[in-house]
C-alpha cells in the first residue's frame, strides 16, 4: 500500500488525483483564479473530495443492496455522512445555494446508482442519467471555490463545462474499462456493451459527439482571446472519449455480494478522519484569509442539470 500505485488507489490518493486533474488543471484556468488564492483553496478542496470518496466507497460496497429498502447501519451511515458533510462545509464557509443544490444532486446520483445496480438492470436512459450526475463531486469543488472566494458563479462557464465534465467521466470509464469489467463495477462503456453488444461503440460515440457538439457551441460564445486556452485544457480532460475505443470484454460479472451490515463500516472513524482533514484544511485556508461574509449566490436555473435533449 506504500507504493505510489497503492497510495493512488486509496481514497486520499484518488481525491488528490481529482483535485490535480480538475481543479488545478481546468477549473483554476477557466475561472482565472489568482495563484495566491489557489494556495489557500486547494487544501480545503482536497479535504472535501476525500470525504466524497469515503461516501462513494460506501455506495460501491452496497452495489447489490437497495439501501432504501434494507435500512441497516450503512443506510444510517449514509445520512450521517451527508449531515457531517454539510456541517463541514458550513464550518469552512464554503456553503451557498449552488453548493446546496450540488449536495442534493450527489445524493440523487448515489440513490440512482444504488437503485440501478441493486436491480441488476439499466436502460440507456439510466446509464446516461448516471454519467451526467456522476461528475457532481467535481462540480461541487468548483462551486466551493466561488463560495470560498465570496463570488458568484458565472452561468456561461458553468454551462460550458457541464458537457466537458460528462465527457471526462466517459473518458475515465474508457480508460479503466477492462479493470472495471474485471471488478464488476459501474462503467458506462460496459453498460453499453450489455445493452447494444457489437454496436456499443457506435451508440456510445453518438452520445459523445452530442456532448462535444454542445461544448463547442458554448465555447464559440466566449471571447475569441480565451477560446484556444480553454479548449486546450478542456479537451485534455476528455481526450480518450474521442479516441479509439477498447476491445469489448464481454458482459460484466454480477456485483459481489455486499458485506453484512455493521462488519465493514466504522462510520465514526471514517467521518471523524474526513472532518479532521477538513479542519486542517480550514486552518490552512484561514491563515491567509480575512473573515468576510459569504456573498449569497442565487440558485442557477435548472438548464443542463439533467440530460440534454
Amino acid at each position: 500500500m506504500n507504493t505510489p500505485a497503492g497510495l493512488a488507489a486509496t481514497p486520499l490518493g484518488k481525491a488528490a488525483g481529482i483535485v490535480r486533474d480538475y481543479v488545478l488543471g481546468m477549473y483554476y484556468v477557466v475561472d482565472e483564479v489568482p495563484r495566491r488564492q489557489r494556495l489557500r483553496l486547494t487544501p480545503v478542496l482536497l479535504g472535501v473530495e476525500y470525504l466524497v470518496y469515503r461516501v462513494d466507497s460506501l455506495a460501491e460496497r452496497n452495489a447489490a443492496v437497495d439501501l432504501d429498502a434494507v435500512r441497516g447501519s450503512d443506510y444510517e451511515a449514509f445520512h450521517t455522512y451527508k449531515r457531517a458533510f454539510e456541517k463541514a462545509l458550513r464550518l469552512l464557509r464554503a456553503w451557498n445555494d449552488d453548493v446546496a443544490f450540488l449536495v442534493d444532486e450527489a445524493e440523487r446520483f448515489i440513490r440512482l446508482e444504488n437503485g440501478t445496480t441493486s436491480r441488476g438492470t439499466a436502460t440507456r436512459e439510466d446509464v446516461l442519467a448516471m454519467v451526467e450526475l456522476r461528475p457532481t463531486d467535481v462540480r461541487l469543488l468548483r462551486a466551493m471555490t466561488f463560495a470560498l472566494r465570496g463570488r458568484p458563479m458565472n452561468p456561461a462557464t458553468r454551462d460550458l463545462l457541464w458537457p466537458v465534465e460528462v465527457l471526462a467521466d466517459i473518458a475515465n470509464d474508457l480508460r479503466h474499462y477492462e479493470q472495471d469489467v474485471a471488478a464488476g463495477t459501474l462503467n458506462v462503456y460496459a453498460a453499453f456493451v450489455e445493452l447494444f453488444g457489437d454496436a456499443a461503440a457506435t451508440e456510445l460515440r453518438r452520445e459523445v459527439d452530442r456532448y462535444e457538439a454542445l461544448f463547442l457551441e458554448r465555447l464559440s460564445a466566449l471571447p475569441p482571446e480565451r477560446r484556444a486556452r480553454i479548449a486546450e485544457v478542456c479537451r485534455r480532460r476528455y481526450a480518450e472519449a474521442v479516441g479509439p475505443y477498447p476491445r469489448t470484454a464481454g458482459h460484466r460479472p454480477a456485483p459481489a455480494p455486499a458485506s453484512p451490515f455493521g462488519t465493514g463500516l466504522r462510520k465514526g472513524v471514517v467521518v471523524g478522519g474526513a472532518l479532521t482533514v477538513g479542519a486542517l484544511a480550514a486552518a490552512a485556508y484561514r491563515r491567509g484569509r480575512t473573515p468576510a461574509s459569504p456573498t449569497p449566490v442565487p440558485l442557477p436555473p435548472h438548464i443542463e442539470r439533467g440530460r440534454t435533449s
